[in-house]
Formats: structure tokens, C-alpha cells, sequence
């Protein structure tokens, strides 16, 4: 089955050993935020889509360069290089999350990506203040093929805590791996989809909450070029698509931009 349809010129077999950064659809959009930063700072250009777009909802709007753009799986990057990012700009439809879990997990094993690394968000409201003294955390499967990316996520990130209440209930108490992950989207579904995969992977969350949540996004990029060792080559610009994303430029009582009355 065929699950990537390349632009002009662009060959999978570059894909191999490379590393692929994957976002889930969760809290604030916050993984969707930092791809954008990641494909702008790092100057990615689009080089095809995973699937048709018939498992997310319709979306089309204009790109930072004119160019139309999805709210399905697109991919970006350069030939040859070793690193991807999808963006997904719109949610997955309630019917079809199977489907695009399985669509994912047939590209990433039919191109042999070297590792996955999945973006996603939880819910800060869930945790108490002692656990979101700590931003960024991993969730790694029980074991796995090493990888330098994995390993050195493993080395630098604590392991994800949460401080779930009691009337909480989980749809398999018994289950360790992957955990229960409030706001998290899809997360759950995509690591039990590699789990059983040759290809080392691991997911990064941040907790946050509803409003602007650009910030966010910035130490999150901050964080993945520092795993990936090239943070001190890059710097994070954002992309004009960003401009009015909260709101105008001035709150209208004079907050310090972007609405801040109304997005925190």
C-alpha cells in the first residue's frame, strides 16, 4: 500500500535513518506550534503528504509563501536530509482514527525512519505545582532499539509523572505502557501502533493550558533542537502565518499585544 505521494523531484529513499518528528493533535496545539517553528527556523520546504487527507477534517488556507496548504499529513524537509517533520493542521475524524493511525505506522515502517519522535501536550490543570516545575517530559516504551536521538532523550528528560485523581477511572488499570495521557490526542494510539515496530521512538509532552500558547511552543523547538544538538546553529522565527493568531497586535485596554485579555 501506498501511503506517501512525493512532490516533484523528491525521492523517499532519503527518508532512511532519518529522523521523523510527528506531532500529535492535543491541548493548545501546541506540538502543531512548534513544527511550524521547526519547518521556518529550520527552513524545510513541503516534499509530499502521507495519504490523501480523507482522515482529518477539510481544512485549506495559504502558506508563508503563497502556497496552499492541508489540514492533512504533509511532510517537510529537504532531499538527503536527516531530519522530517509532519504538520497536521486540522483533527482527525472520529471515524477514521484507526485508519490514521495505520497510515502513519505503514509510512514510518516502509520508508526504515532511523527513530520517531512524537510531539504532545497534556493538561496542566491535572497535575499539582511541585510536578509542573518540570515542563518537558519523556515517554519511552519498555524497551527499544538504541538510538543516539532516544538515548539522549532518555539521558536528559525525567520520565512523565502524573498526579491522576482518584475518580479517574482507566479503561485498562492493569496497563503500564503507554499511560494515560489527559488532552493528549491520539498520543496513546500512536505509541502502542510503534511499540511492536523495529524503529526507536519515544514521545516528548508539555504541560500547558488554553491561550496563547506560542511561548509554549518556542521552548518546546528550544528543546528539540537541543536534543537533536543543533540548537546552537538555529534560530526560531516565527512564521507569518503566525501574525494575528491570537488576536490584533494591541489589546483594546491596553494589554501588551495580541489580546492578551483575552488569551492569557
Amino acid at each position: 500500500m501506498t501511503s506517501f505521494y512525493p512532490t516533484e523531484n523528491f525521492s523517499s529513499a532519503s527518508f532512511q535513518k532519518a529522523t521523523l518528528i510527528l506531532p500529535a493533535v492535543s491541548l493548545g496545539n501546541v506540538p502543531q506550534l512548534t513544527n511550524d517553528l521547526l519547518i521556518k527556523s529550520l527552513g524545510l520546504k513541503r516534499i509530499g503528504y502521507v495519504g490523501k487527507g480523507d482522515t482529518v477534517v477539510p481544512f485549506s488556507g495559504k502558506g508563508d509563501e503563497g502556497e496552499i496548504v492541508t489540514g492533512g499529513l504533509e511532510v517537510y524537509g529537504n532531499q538527503g536530509s536527516e531530519l522530517y517533520v509532519i504538520q497536521q493542521r486540522s483533527p482527525v475524524l472520529k471515524t477514521k482514527k484507526d485508519e490514521h493511525i495505520a497510515l502513519i505506522r505503514e509510512f514510518v515502517i516502509s520508508n526504515s525512519f532511523g527513530s520517531v519522535v512524537i510531539l504532545t501536550s497534556l493538561d496542566a490543570a491535572n497535575q499539582d505545582d511541585a510536578q509542573l516545575l518540570t515542563p518537558h517530559q519523556r515517554i519511552l516504551p519498555p524497551s527499544s532499539i538504541p538510538h543516539p536521538l532516544i538515548q539522549n532523550l532518555e539521558k536528559s528528560l525525567p520520565p512523565l509523572q502524573l498526579n491522576i485523581s482518584d475518580n479517574i477511572q482507566l479503561s485498562n488499570p492493569s496497563s503500564i505502557y503507554p499511560p494515560f495521557l489527559p488532552s493528549a490526542g491520539l498520543t496513546r494510539r500512536l505509541l502502542s501502533a510503534l511499540q511492536d515496530t523495529q524503529t526507536p521512538h519515544g514521545a516528548i509532552s508539555v504541560w500547558c493550558v488554553e491561550g496563547d500558547n506560542r511561548n509554549d511552543a518556542i521552548s518546546f523547538a528550544q528543546l528539540v533542537l537541543s536534543l537533536l544538538k543543533i540548537d546552537d546553529k538555529v534560530q526560531l522565527t516565527e512564521p507569518d502565518s503566525w501574525k494575528g493568531l491570537f488576536g490584533t497586535t494591541e489589546g483594546w485596554s491596553g494589554g501588551s499585544g495580541q489580546d492578551s485579555e483575552l488569551y492569557g
